[in-house]
């Protein structure tokens, strides 16, 4: 894209889809945005269009081909299918990134747009590459940017300690997921599993079967469940000063464990029940994927956000489906 680059920190990468877009608004970041009449690279294509819906935002717009040049022209993809936006709702204009650079594999749902019959990045870079796989680093810092560090074709084993643990990744989706997870919550394990998703657009939580979280937290006697969060009224809140307890998850060969101070998550700020003390409330990383739950309206997740990336080096292999962990050194 002759009139638009972008450093790592300003496109943010998504796990689940394998959709690509930037943006034709200026984001808080930078303030600059892609023009199509401005790439002398940009070829649109006829009658393509595509939509994607997120649960409080929406992008739509064109499809091009141009050539996507990212980390200061270090890798430069030509003639590289990706949408261009020229309608998002204002969740997406407020975000700090540019647009989105889809990990995910292509799946086998149907079609819905060229881009899901296109290469996706990955497979574009794959050629480029010594080894077919892609490490997340949470714990570091690339060229000053505010997100995670990416190593693509290679990994950095001078950042983790011991094995890697291995988990196999079910392809009948574009998303990262892995089966038969199980937890385990002060040394007892938990019978039931479930497939789960790693996902760094998860934000700060982790969804896990409703077991689960009622074992998590049977012993806190304070928690609430907000219908003023998001539009569902699943989401569980707990006060600040609450101690919980370590979460284990395992995971294919291996078991990550999660920090009690990693659990707590981020502080209410935001819109929440008037009879709350604002500032002394949580919203804890373990929440509840799904129902039934009596009186509860819950997000039908099963996801692996931050908080596992935050504890573990992780490595996703494309070509033999799969992501390997171990905790940082």
């Amino acid at each position: 894209m002759s009139a638009w680059r972008s450093s790592a920190g300003n496109m943010r990468s998504i796990l689940k889809s394998n959709k690509r877009w930037v943006s034709t608004q200026a984001s808080n970041s930078n303030g600059r945005s892609y023009a199509v009449e401005k790439s002398s690279t940009a070829r649109p294509l006829p009658d393509e269009t595509f939509d994607i819906s997120f649960p409080h935002a929406s992008v739509s717009g064109i499809v091009v081909e141009d050539t996507l040049a990212l980390a200061s022209q270090s890798v430069v993809l030509k003639d590289f299918a990706l949408g261009v936006v020229n309608q998002q709702s204002k969740g997406i204009i407020d975000q700090a990134f540019d647009g989105f650079i889809g990990l995910g594999f292509k799946g086998s749902s149907p079609k819905e747009t060229i881009l899901d019959e296109t290469p996706t990045f990955f497979e574009a870079l794959m050629p480029r590459l010594n080894s077919p796989i892609f490490a997340l680093d949470f714990q570091s810092r690339a060229n000053g940017a505010a997100g995670p560090k990416m190593v693509f074709g290679g990994m950095e084993s001078t950042r983790f300690g011991g094995e890697l643990a291995n988990a196999p990744i079910d392809r009948s989706t574009n998303r990262w997921t892995a089966k038969d997870i199980s937890f385990s919550i002060r040394g007892e394990r938990m019978v039931e599993s479930s497939d789960m998703s790693f996902d760094t657009a998860g934000g700060n939580h982790i969804y896990a079967p409703l077991s689960v979280v009622s074992a998590y937290y049977s012993q806190i006697p304070d928690l609430l469940w907000s219908s003023h969060l998001g539009g569902y009224n699943c989401t569980i809140v707990i006060p600040c000063a609450t101690q919980l307890p370590d979460l284990e998850m395992h995971v294919g060969s291996g078991t990550a464990r999660i920090r009690s101070d990693r659990m707590m998550g981020d502080r209410l700020t935001g819109p929440a029940d008037p009879s709350w003390s604002r500032g002394t409330l949580c919203i804890p990383t373990l929440q509840a994927g799904g129902g039934p739950y009596p009186g509860k309206d819950c997000l039908g997740l099963r996801l692996v956000g931050a908080p596992f990336f935050y504890e573990n080096y992780v490595v996703f292999n494309q070509a033999e489906p799969s992501i390997s962990y171990a905790p940082y050194v």
